[in-house]
């Protein structure tokens, strides 16, 4: 696991696309970018839970939860998008669009992608999916269940996805079937 600087460092450097960092663009991507704005929004609750296990950290966890809890309603109510501290969300993940996205009870691995209306996991069940790294999730995708999907898959636009997914694996349809066995999503993810 590495530490937080380097996971919000790695986001930052997926919304840049390559560029070198600096204040001024990463002030800028945070600006332009709601999904960034939503990562560092869920990245800050994984520090204050973490503050909780601090007893030094304790005077300073109410003005922090409050202003979690401010960003987290802000986010919900203008963006629709929902990052439940239940989620384990690998460094340099890049939310492409705003609006009906809802992450819950989920392991996501490093560098994935995820557009708009999507649904990852559910609130009410204690464990849900685990995601491989530099996987794509294309819109309007429900990924619901103690699934698998490996590395480097691509979830097509609209799938509904309850069984495992092999790695790089190209899947569409409800439910989601194996399209291609073997397919190369570097095409289509962000650079980073």
């Amino acid at each position: 696991m590495l530490p937080l600087r380097h996971v919000i460092r790695a986001d930052f450097e997926r919304y840049l696309g390559g560029n070198a960092l600096s204040a001024r663009r990463a002030l800028s991507a945070v600006l332009r970018y709601p999904g960034l704005q939503a990562l560092l929004v869920y990245r800050f609750g994984r520090i204050c839970l973490a503050a909780l296990w601090r007893p030094w950290w304790w005077p300073a966890l109410p003005p922090a939860a409050l202003f979690y809890l401010v960003a987290v309603a802000g986010i919900r109510t203008c963006y629709g998008i929902q990052l439940f501290q239940s989620a384990q969300i690998g460094a340099g993940c890049s939310i492409l669009h705003f609006g009906g996205i809802e992450i819950a009870n989920c392991r996501l691995g490093e560098n994935c992608s995820i557009a708009q209306g999507t649904r990852i996991g559910s609130r009410t069940e204690p464990s849900g999916p685990t995601i491989g790294n530099g996987v794509w999730i294309g819109a309007h995708t429900k990924i619901l269940g103690l699934v698998a999907i490996g590395s480097g898959a691509t979830i097509g636009p609209g799938s509904r996805v309850i069984k495992a997914v092999p790695q790089r694996a190209l899947v569409l349809g409800n439910p989601a079937r194996i399209v291609f066995p073997a397919f190369d999503n570097s095409g289509i993810q962000p650079r980073g």
